[in-house]
């Protein structure tokens, strides 16, 4: 069938790969296998494919492929290429190290939530409307994902979307889709084992509580309590208004004059009498001694 598809002989020889025959012959396998596979929402053209599958040929049979070439011819941008290609080895069962739930929790350092990602992956093929490839990169990182953010594990989100091989609009529209697929299946039953109490807890609880034991009771500390806005702003002017009463009090104290002492009259004979006139002069000293 190789020899009389020509669009496969056009594209291997501008790929430099026209005289392989056995490169030639195993792209036309792959590309009669892929057809049979639903691949439901890809982009890929006939072109796409067969560059796509002259590739994973070359990659089996060690023949020499210009990668920059083939992206060329294949229409697609390097990193479709790259994501398209992956999507092609799942589904042609290509890829020897295929990603799987315990490879990527050990990578995530996360191996405490592979059982509870392996049932989420179970129960989203189980309950899920159209077939679902499970062996593809997106679901094994997405499970892995949502167990992580059910039982609270932190784990980098930009090295799972890099390992899902999707882009990240892509990576959030799966994302609402699953969180509620997990949210109504697993988030409950999670919360409900994380908080119930150990059985022997329990018992230990009711037998100190059962136990009567004479201990002097501790004297709870008083709380300070704030005293409202209102009431402190009285209490304050009432102290001020207190305090500037006594003051004016003592203010009015010292300004009062001290009060003099009478002067002494003269006495008849003091030597301190004011001297009398007498026809006008003035005597220093008095004549009636």
């Amino acid at each position: 069938m190789a020899a009389n598809n020509k669009t496969l002989h056009l594209i291997a020889s501008k790929l430099g790969l026209g005289e392989e025959d056995k490169v030639l012959n195993k792209a036309a396998e792959l590309e009669r296998l892929l057809q049979t596979k639903s691949m439901a929402g890809s982009n890929m053209t006939d072109t796409s494919k067969v560059v796509i599958c002259l590739d994973l040929a070359a990659a089996l049979l060690g023949a020499d492929l210009d990668v920059k070439t083939a992206i060329k011819y294949s229409g697609l941008k390097p990193s479709a290429y790259s994501n398209t290609k992956k999507v092609v080895q799942n589904l042609l069962e290509l890829n020897s190290d295929k990603l799987t739930t315990s490879m990527l929790c050990l990578t995530l350092q996360c191996q405490g939530v592979q059982e509870l990602a392996d049932r989420i992956l179970e129960d989203y093929q189980r309950l899920a409307k159209m077939e679902v490839d499970l062996n593809l990169p997106q679901y094994v990182c997405m499970a892995v994902y949502q167990a992580c953010r059910v039982s609270k594990v932190k784990v980098p989100k930009s090295k799972i979307i890099e390992k899902s091989r999707l882009k990240p609009a892509q990576w959030t529209k799966l994302d609402a889709d699953w969180t509620k697929f997990t949210d109504l299946h697993f988030a409950a039953s999670a919360k409900k084992k994380k908080g119930r109490p150990a059985k022997a807890a329990v018992e230990n609880v009711v037998n100190e509580d059962d136990m009567e034991i004479d201990v002097p009771k501790q004297e709870e500390p008083q709380q300070e309590q704030i005293e409202p806005y209102e009431d402190w702003k009285k209490r304050m002017l009432e102290a001020a208004y207190k305090e500037l009463k006594e003051l004016e009090k003592t203010e009015a104290r010292k300004s009062v004059t001290p009060r003099k002492s009478p002067r002494k009259a003269p006495q008849k004979y003091s030597p301190y009498k004011s001297p009398t006139k007498t026809n006008g002069v003035r005597l220093l000293f008095p004549i009636n001694l």
